[in-house]
């Protein structure tokens, strides 16, 4: 039987509303019929149990979000259903969304993902840690950088396991608004891994808040081709297409004005 297949992030037509909003829920659809849904909060954290909902229910009472390409990620793939109550605990890790282009998780395999962190990879996240500590005092803030671009060009006794260090790295910085950064993380990962769609996709996404939309293009062009099916490849591209058209016009108007 086909597993479950997200379909995306669904809002609550139901909910209070406050200035963060409406309530979030990531919802899968059933080969058998019928959905899954599970609440997230505003940051894409699961803050619910899963739990089925007819198709009516969902109809009348949710609202998909289009513009929120939030993606559940931990050690099943894309498609396959959450631990439903009874079933053991949630192990979904942190969601990215790309409301704002930015960086989104690699899909982890199994076996990489259930690899306890070994002493190379404790020291290495360690060190990142004390220089995005340093990066928040201006005195240190130089040295921080140094060390940060040290680090995403360390070689001994990295093995292609630690693409999903990298990766975090990556999207750590990102989310600190810092993409040069993070363009260092993102290139790292995808010479781990060529042939990882989300590398490309992640790339694609730290290319697209520098502004590099060939670039851009190009990745998200190379995730679409190893992985046909996924369809937020191609709503990054749209994305991408619509921030470089932005982009275009705020040119012309500077050049005009």
């Amino acid at each position: 039987m086909r597993p479950p297949k997200y379909i995306g992030v669904y809002s609550h037509h139901q909910s209070r509303h406050t200035e963060k909003g409406k309530s979030l829920f990531f919802v899968w659809e059933k080969a058998e019929g019928g959905h899954i849904i599970q609440q997230v909060d505003r940051a894409f954290q699961p803050k619910g149990e899963p739990r089925h909902t007819s198709a009516e229910e969902l109809a009348q009472n949710f609202q998909p979000q289009p513009e929120l390409l939030a993606v559940p990620m931990g050690r099943h793939d894309l498609n396959v259903m959450p631990p439903l109550p009874g079933q053991g605990k949630n192990i979904f890790s942190p969601v990215e969304t790309i409301t704002e282009p930015g960086n989104a998780p690699l899909h982890p395999g199994a076996a990489d993902n259930e690899r306890p962190p070994d002493k190379v990879e404790t020291a290495l996240r360690e060190n990142f840690r004390k220089a995005l500590l340093r990066l928040k005092r201006p005195r240190e803030r130089q040295a921080a950088i140094l060390a940060l671009e040290q680090l995403a060009s360390v070689s001994e006794n990295i093995t292609a396991a630690h693409k999903h260090m990298f990766r975090d790295f990556g999207v750590k910085l990102r989310q600190s608004n810092m993409p040069d950064l993070a363009l260092l993380f993102g290139k790292r990962v995808l010479e781990m891994a060529p042939n990882d769609d989300h590398a490309h996709f992640n790339l694609a996404r730290i290319l697209c808040v520098l502004g590099s939309y060939n670039e851009a293009v190009k990745h998200i062009r190379a995730a679409m081709r190893i992985d046909t099916k996924e369809p937020i490849y191609s709503r990054m591209l749209d994305h991408i297409h619509k921030e470089n058209k932005r982009s275009q016009s705020r040119s012309r108007r500077l050049r005009q004005g």
